[in-house]
């Protein structure tokens, strides 16, 4: 087996060198690409699987990028954006292209040890000339065992720290310094920096590899979206104390009595502009040493649509801020409490047993005017006086009429997550009561503003209100 070789190549020369290519297919096409792109011109004899392999990317890729229903048909002379820079003229087409999401730990050393391929070459393909500019949720193009290489997946990334030397780190890792040297190609042992980067394989019962600075041993984050709920998972060597912002908000962090499993569930506001935005980290040791860290989480748009909603002229009122505002705070005031204790586990049930008539998100305009307000639940056409059921175990902090609302049950499921419940006929149930998930709490009304018997069904996430339907079909930490 060939061991992975760690070639440093100058990463702006390979650039300029690859993306001269683009230039000339931009040109020949007549058109001019978008940022980042390049247009192909299909050729006789010519399949999407080989353009794919071509630009180091993927045929599902390619087939989205373009709307391509059926990858098998191209056209002589159809003009194709790729998202990557070609291998040059008579170069040859090694490896297997794959696309690949960055993630927390992932750097280009890291990528390059994982597929088997070089920095300069990540970095080229994917016009990379900051590393520092690279975010989470990326797609990076990659061609796996470019450089005839056996990836390194599972393992660690030690930076060799003053004074230490390799059999230091091999007695840390429980391996052998000989193997450590081989990995790395070191020609002698002796031969470290401070800094340095050096691969520690493991076998397939070890972790991922990562690039993560200490304590940091997991950083795992589900993809952040609007009016989405995203958990934050993150493991420390050592007793350690973290503090987070994301999108300039403190997140609530619950850790384990060890102080080394730290996890976090932030809502995404369904109003949030999707881009990139800074997560921020602070990481303080049981022995006083504080470190900072920063990265770059990108924020997906969630798709939403828009509908327009008639009101009766008696419910007309019922828009107003005068009215609606104080029944805001009051029902912001409630899920704005943090509750230590959790309640909830794995997938909540649906507190209805009827099909979804306006989903979350919606964009919403009343009476032809503006399109300015946000459906913040889910909507359930259900029969007057069916059963609502509690999602989830927790218990119920309020459980009365409210002018907009109408008849209204919020529970309090712990950790900052709320569930609320709009517009019933009647309620099964008091604040201050635990319940158990399939416990019925209400029937289905129409009270409040309301245009019809339904259940409106909303879910917060430290009093941010996130798509409900998330969590019956996600469980979280």
């Amino acid at each position: 087996m060939r061991i992975h070789p760690l070639r440093l190549v100058p990463i702006l020369a390979l650039c300029a060198a690859l993306s001269s290519f683009s230039l000339t297919y931009a040109q020949d096409s007549g058109d001019k690409p978008p940022t980042g792109m390049t247009i192909h011109v299909v050729q006789r004899g010519e399949t999407l699987f080989r353009i794919a392999q071509r630009y180091g990317t993927t045929v599902e890729d390619l087939a989205q990028l373009n709307g391509i229903q059926n990858p098998a048909v191209l056209a002589v002379g159809q003009r194709l954006l790729v998202p990557s820079a070609p291998i040059a003229p008579g170069e040859a087409s090694i490896g297997v292209p794959t696309s690949y999401t960055l993630q927390f730990g992932d750097t280009l050393f890291k990528l390059a040890v994982t597929f088997g391929t070089t920095e300069a070459a990540i970095a080229a393909r994917n016009y990379i000339t900051n590393p520092r500019q690279m975010y989470i949720g990326q797609r990076i193009a990659l061609q796996e065992g470019a450089e005839d290489a056996t990836g390194i997946k599972r393992g660690w990334i030690h930076r060799v720290a003053r004074g230490e030397t390799l059999y230091h780190i091999a007695a840390r890792y429980s391996t052998s310094a000989d193997l450590i040297r081989l990995v790395n190609r070191l020609r002698r042992a002796d031969m470290l920096y401070s800094g340095q980067p050096l691969v520690i394989p493991a076998d397939e019962t070890g972790l991922p590899l990562t690039d993560l600075p200490l304590p940091l041993a997991r950083f795992e984050m589900t993809p952040a979206e609007q009016g989405r709920t995203s958990a934050l998972r993150i493991v420390t060597l050592q007793p350690t104390r973290l503090e987070v912002r994301f999108m300039n908000k403190p997140l609530l962090i619950f850790s384990d009595e060890a102080q080394v499993t730290h996890t976090a569930l932030l809502g995404i506001d369904a109003l949030a502009e999707p881009s990139l935005y800074p997560l921020h980290l602070i990481a303080t040791t049981s022995d006083g040493e504080q470190r900072q860290f920063e990265w770059r989480v990108r924020v997906a748009d969630g798709g939403y649509r828009s509908e327009a909603i008639a009101l009766a002229a008696n419910q007309l009122d019922l828009l107003n801020p005068a009215i609606t505002q104080p029944e805001e705070q009051r029902v912001r005031q409630v899920v704005s409490a943090i509750t230590p204790q959790r309640y909830f586990s794995g997938l909540m049930g649906l507190p209805c047993a009827a099909p979804v008539t306006s989903p979350f998100g919606t964009r919403r305009s009343y009476n032809n005017g503006a399109l300015n307000t946000l459906h913040t639940g889910t909507d359930f056409a259900a029969l007057p006086g069916a059963a609502v059921y509690a999602p989830a175990a927790g218990v119920v902090v309020l459980a009365e009429t409210l002018a907009v609302r109408g008849n209204a049950v919020i529970i309090d499921h712990g950790w900052g997550i709320f569930t609320g419940y709009w517009h019933l006929e009647s309620l099964n149930v008091r604040a201050g009561a635990l319940v158990q998930a399939g416990e019925v709490i209400g029937t289905v009304g129409s009270s409040g503003r309301s245009t019809g018997p339904h259940l409106h069904w909303e879910l917060f996430v430290q009093g941010v209100q996130v798509d409900p339907l998330q969590w019956t079909k996600q469980s979280f930490p």
